[in-house]
């Protein structure tokens, strides 16, 4: 008996054959995948490093006077209704929530005039991580910034963190920019 073998099949490796093949199959999709994997690779990049920080300046950049929506939201606007003891009471919450251990907040925000030209700079002389008078600041802005049914910040702004903090790209340290009002 014989072993058995497949009958050995000449491969068709001629000019016609291959350009056939070749045209049976639909190279569309892989073409267009290419281009776009190409593109994406070299665009990208530039249109990151173009692209422009609608908040430059952090809180002075959202917080201004918006005359479309008429609402005043300027920090000098709000710290005068504090000082007069208008405190909106979700805020004043936030605040006693985030007040240090054994301290009462008063429900009125000290005059603080000074500090409207460097914001929010100025306003760690009273409200620094290490505050034993006032809510620290960075507890305070997250409760106030990112929590609440009617939160401005979480619905408009999508809760981006880039919004206040600024990357530094060449060293990967975050900032928190500071300035006067606009």
């Amino acid at each position: 008996m014989t072993p058995f073998a497949w009958p050995a099949q000449q491969a068709d490796h001629g000019r016609d054959r291959i350009r056939e093949e070749v045209s049976d199959m639909n190279i569309r999709p892989i073409l267009l995948a290419c281009t776009v994997f190409v593109t994406a690779s070299t665009l990208l990049p530039l249109a990151a490093h173009a692209a422009t920080d609608a908040y430059p300046d952090g809180c002075v950049s959202c917080h201004v006077l918006d005359k479309a929506k008429a609402q005043d939201g300027r920090m000098s606007t709000l710290l005068k209704a504090w000082t007069a003891g208008k405190i909106d009471a979700d805020l004043l919450a936030q605040s006693k929530a985030s007040m240090p251990a054994g301290v009462a907040l008063k429900g009125k925000h000290p005059a603080a005039e000074d500090s409207l030209e460097d914001i929010p700079a100025a306003c760690l002389d009273c409200h620094g991580s290490d505050s034993k008078k006032a809510p620290p600041f960075s507890r305070l802005m997250h409760l106030v910034h990112l929590t609440g049914p009617k939160n401005e910040f979480v619905t408009a702004f999508k809760s981006d963190c880039t919004a206040c903090h600024k990357l530094d790209a060449k060293t990967g340290e975050w900032s928190l920019p500071s300035g006067p009002e606009k």
